[in-house]
This record gives structure tokens, C-alpha cells and sequence, in this order.
């Protein structure tokens, strides 16, 4: 299953069912409205969702329309806590200001006034949990993944201190069951792919970086006390871009693959704000 969040001028949004081929979605109101609330009484509304998502993806869903990147926000916009589990270790990042696929970025890339690098980004990996108790065991900790999603985590410096730090999601989150063998044992294996401006960066390959069980990550986290639904937790191994001159930057794009090519969250295309600034009216 594969889930987005529309905007709707709430902080929330409006949840939205999608298509396995990201082609066409249908509104989950009927059901529940927000991810938020869908994470906190998973058991009972995801199953409803699942027949929603079977029904759509027959066809047979019958106010079924076009599925619009664009008006996607965060899948989860405001996330009660957020966890980067890349060392330091349960570091805790702002999770309230969260940017959709095509959002432009909160602040201006440019370099620093001695020339230096200001700016590195780098695609990130991340799970939506469940409620998991406080000392669950790596297995009991696994099964609290409820959803995956693609970011994009950008970090400015001041004077080689992160001074901010902003994250921006790809369009949609799936459900482990929706990625078949590419999601097994807590581990991922897709193909990550990010462009500068039309150009191509490396490809990484999920599964040969050593990317962590995150069974092992959330068993980590729950250790001393309890995690709670909505907790995002964003997952280590991918590497980062150091941007030594973004002043001329337009855009970064981050696309993830599965082993048949198809695209899993969806593009995440984050503009430049000076370069959305700078664009004409219109």
C-alpha cells in the first residue's frame, strides 16, 4: 500500500491512497484523514485502507483520479519525534517542519562569506513506527515499521556548526509488504538514484552500503522507554554531497528504483529557493 498526504491549507493535510504505479489515487476520508491518526489505530484502519488500495488498483474505485505529486506534502507533515539514527546516536532532529516533494528549500543555498562550503544533502531512508514497547526485542521492534519513506536531509553551517537543519520527503510512504524482496529483515534493497541539476550522481545500491537492520535500530531506541506511534526514525548508510558553490544550484532530485526499475516513493524535486525566488510570475 502506498500512502500521500494532500494539501489542503491544514497543517495535516488530507490522506490519500495511491496507486502501486503512482498513476492514480483516491481519498482515504471515507476511512481516516490524517497519517497521524492512521499510525495511532493502525490495526483497525490500515485493513480498511488495504481494501481501498485493492479496489483502486482494479480500477474499480469510483472517485478515483489523477495522482498529483505537486500537491503532496510530507506523507507525515509533523512528526511527534524524529530520530536520526546516524552517530551521534539518536540524535533528535526538528520534526515539525517537514517539506513536501516539491517544496523549495526553507533557506537559500549559498556559500559562506570566506568561500567556504555552507550546504551538504544526502537522499535518507526512513521508517514510520507504531507503538512499540520499552524493551522490545529486535524482532518485536521490526514488526513496529509501519511505513518507509525517501527524504532528502540538507544541512547548513555556520562557521562548520550545523546551524540548520531541514528535511523534505519524497511523495509517497509504502508499506513494507508493498516492496516484496526488496524490504526483508529489516533491511532495504533499492537503487538510490539523486541528480544536480540534471546530473547524475553515483547510484547507490541500498543493500551493499551496510545499511543496519532496522530491527536492531528501533530495539536500540525502545531500550529505555517506550516509542510512540508517529515516531520517525531516519536510518543511516547513505552517503552525503558536500555543494561547494550552491549559489548557481536549481534543483536536487532524489528517485529510489526497485529491482524492476520501477519508481517505489515516488521523485522528490527540491528547488533552490533563490531560484524560485528569482523565477518570473506566472
Amino acid at each position: 500500500m502506498k500512502l500521500a498526504t494532500y494539501k489542503d491549507g491544514s497543517r495535516d493535510g488530507q490522506l490519500v491512497v495511491v496507486s502501486s504505479d503512482l498513476t492514480q489515487a483516491h481519498h482515504a476520508s471515507g476511512i481516516v484523514t490524517r497519517m497521524q491518526q492512521l499510525l495511532d489505530d493502525w490495526n483497525f484502519l490500515a485493513p480498511q485502507l488495504q481494501d481501498l488500495a485493492r479496489t483502486l488498483a482494479q480500477g474499480k474505485a469510483r472517485h478515483a483520479f489523477p495522482f498529483e505529486p505537486r500537491m503532496c506534502m510530507a506523507p507525515l507533515p509533523r512528526a511527534f519525534r524524529l530520530v536520526d539514527a546516524q552517530p551521534p546516536a539518536s540524535d533528535e532532529l526538528a520534526g515539525d517542519t517537514m517539506a513536501g516533494a516539491h517544496d523549495a528549500l526553507p533557506f537559500e543555498a549559498t556559500a559562506g562569506q570566506d568561500g567556504a562550503p555552507e550546504i551538504d544533502f544526502g537522499a535518507q531512508l526512513a521508517v514510520a513506527l507504531g507503538d512499540v514497547p520499552r524493551g522490545a526485542a529486535e524482532d518485536q521492534a521490526r514488526d513496529g515499521v509501519r511505513l518507509l519513506l525517501l527524504g532528502n536531509h540538507w544541512q547548513r553551517r555556520c562557521e562548520g556548526v550545523r546551524a540548520v537543519s531541514s528535511l523534505a520527503w519524497a511523495p509517497v510512504a509504502v508499506t513494507p509488504d508493498e516492496l516484496g524482496r526488496a524490504w526483508h529483515r529489516g533491511r532495504l534493497a533499492l537503487t538510490v538514484c539523486v541528480a544536480v541539476d540534471g546530473r547524475a550522481l553515483a547510484p547507490v545500491e541500498t543493500a551493499k552500503v551496510g545499511t543496519p537492520d532496522a530491527g536492531v535500530l528501533i530495539a536500540q531506541l525502545a531500550r529505555h522507554r517506550a516509542v510512540s506511534a508517529g515516531t520517525l526514525l531516519a536510518l543511516p548508510g547513505l552517503p552525503r554531497t558536500v555543494l561547494e558553490d550552491a549559489s548557481g544550484m536549481a534543483q536536487v532530485a532524489i528517485e529510489a528504483f526497485d529491482a524492476q526499475g520501477q519508481s517505489v516513493f515516488g521523485a522528490l524535486c527540491q528547488p533552490n529557493r533563490s531560484a524560485v525566488d528569482a523565477a518570473p510570475p506566472g
